[in-house]
């Protein structure tokens, strides 16, 4: 009896044993962001002190919050999840569209996504809402010149330059509104708008203009996190040289795609396209992909391999 019950239940464990474990179900491949203009494909990285879970919680108990929408897009942009935050701003400009902010911020997430032609449209119509503003003009004037508009980066940045002194800009200024006034009196607003004028000026064959801007740039500013601007400026001013600057490179602030681009740019005025293009090569693999240095490097190197235009 005991025998016959075994025997019954042997096939019952063998069929127990020989079963295949349940299919797992595949995790989708992480789909970049962008492509560089060389055609790296450019990913996001792991939110790892969950600023992106925040943000979403405090949204999700008001979903049509401007103000909570607009922090949880930017919430993204330090680990570079851009088509999720230019998703927000679409969502609050949908909303609110005399609203310059989503405006702005979308349209510098679309110059990280190398869509030139789209953050100059954004930037325009910031600018339009919000003319004072010093990061709208900033953000315009790298779309031009990344785009290779450099005349109109050149006069954008001067423009922003010009209302240093503004009664209307410095009326505009607060602590959430960095206006043009800035330029005036936050030495590192001043130099992170001048240099890229001066490269813009450089590029568009106002060589002149771009001397005098950094001969008035004075020596011992206290210029913070834009040290590579500075560093940019004294080295067209003769202060420092290029190799006293490229040995001090570092990943964090001090960046080869910020201080190297500047340099590059007046090796490239001055006819030595060999050494430019060598630095350009360099900067356009640094691993910090959305620099503006690494954006603007690229599109020299995607001009350079570009066949000229038909006759």
């Amino acid at each position: 009896m005991r025998r016959a019950l075994r025997l019954a239940v042997l096939p019952l464990l063998v069929t127990a044993c020989t079963e295949s474990p349940p299919p797992q179900e595949e995790v989708p491949a992480p789909q970049p962001e962008a492509r560089s203009l060389l055609g790296e494909e450019l990913f996001a990285k792991e939110d790892t002190v969950g600023e992106i879970a925040a943000a979403d919680g405090a949204l999700a108990a008001a979903p049509d919050d401007i103000e909570l929408l607009i922090a949880a897009g930017r919430a993204r942009r330090n680990s570079w999840h851009y088509r999720d935050e230019m998703a927000l701003y679409t969502r609050v400009i949908g909303m609110a569209p005399d609203d310059w902010r989503p405006w702005r911020f979308r349209g510098h997430r679309y110059i990280s996504v190398r869509e030139f032609d789209n953050a100059i449209r954004d930037l325009e119509k910031a600018r339009e809402l919000a003319p004072f503003n010093w990061d709208v003009s900033y953000h315009l004037g790298l779309a031009y010149f990344a785009s290779g508009r450099f005349g109109d980066a050149a006069d954008e940045y001067m423009r922003c330059i010009g209302l240093a002194n503004d009664a209307g800009a410095k009326a505009a200024d607060s602590e959430t509104f960095r206006s043009c006034s800035r330029n005036g009196n936050d030495p590192g607003s001043q130099v992170a708008m001048t240099e890229w004028a001066a490269r813009a000026l450089i590029r568009s064959g106002r060589a002149a203009e771009a001397e005098a801007l950094a001969k008035a740039i004075p020596e011992g500013l206290d210029v913070g996190e834009n040290l590579s601007y500075y560093e940019d400026l004294r080295f067209a001013k003769g202060v420092r040289t290029a190799e006293e600057i490229l040995a001090n490179v570092s990943d964090s602030t001090y960046r080869l795609e910020t201080v190297g681009y500047g340099i590059a740019t007046r090796y490239l005025a001055a006819g030595d396209t060999a050494a430019a293009m060598e630095i350009f090569r360099e900067i356009a693999v640094d691993p910090w992909w959305p620099g503006f240095g690494r954006i603007a490097a690229e599109a020299e190197l995607a001009r350079a391999a570009a066949p000229p235009p038909a006759s």
